[in-house]
């Protein structure tokens, strides 16, 4: 998979991620002082809650069960009258 293809990303968390098992969720992180939606008090850094995705393929299981199929080009001007 090519994680700088939004689409394949996307396809990934479609269809191997699973909330309940796949979600990781860590409060009071180190964030950004821009961030507007960040626990900012003076003199502290801004706190916020960082998450992590996985979308991997356990290595358990048949690859070729998330290939992605591809579809041959169609001409609309074929069904068309």
């Amino acid at each position: 998979m090519d994680i700088y293809d939004g689409n394949a990303v996307e396809w990934a968390i479609a269809t191997r991620f699973q909330g309940d098992k796949d979600l990781v969720v860590k409060t009071n992180q180190s964030g950004s002082s821009l961030d507007p939606s960040g626990t900012h008090e003076p003199g502290k850094k801004t706190l916020t809650t960082k998450i992590g995705i996985d979308a991997t393929i356990s290595s358990d299981v048949d690859k070729k069960r998330y290939e992605t199929v591809n579809y041959k080009k169609v001409d609309i001007n074929d069904y068309i009258r």
